[in-house]
């Protein structure tokens, strides 16, 4: 299992990422076992979570969690909370099992950036690649 954070601009695109990963999973491309939504809306003081934001994600990281202690731990959503700037969101992300060229086309057109990650820096470089390619003209978003 891999634990990814992405950050967006604004603080709706994360929920609509989560749609897509939905998306993904069904088509077999991608299996999240959890997914915590984090947004930091220009009017509070602080991020604000909001965990387990899939059925799935739910069932999946109380059964892991009973099993093996495994889902995303709170470290990640600290250190992401810590990275974030008013008026953006992010994504944590606990997967296995990612086709990341599928990954990288369902967000293609989209401004993403990895923020953190538990990939080795092979898979991370490949990741970012993905998601750097000619559709965000190699630009990372502010």
């Amino acid at each position: 299992m891999s634990t990814t954070a992405w950050r967006f601009r604004g603080t709706e695109e994360a929920d609509d990422a989560v749609l897509r990963l939905k998306q993904l999973a069904g088509q077999e491309l991608i299996d999240v076992r959890d997914v915590d939504v984090l947004r930091w809306p220009l009017y509070a003081a602080a991020p604000q979570v909001q965990e387990h934001v899939t059925d799935e994600g739910s069932k999946a990281a109380s059964l892991a969690k009973k099993f093996s202690k495994a889902g995303i731990e709170g470290t990640m959503i600290d250190s992401v909370k810590g990275d974030m700037t008013p008026g953006s969101s992010a994504l944590v992300l606990l997967s296995t099992d990612a086709d990341i060229d599928a990954v990288a086309k369902a967000f293609e057109g989209h401004a993403v950036e990895l923020m953190r990650s538990d990939l080795s820096v092979k898979q991370e470089d490949q990741l970012r690649a993905a998601f750097e390619g000619p559709s965000t003209g190699g630009q990372e978003p502010a």
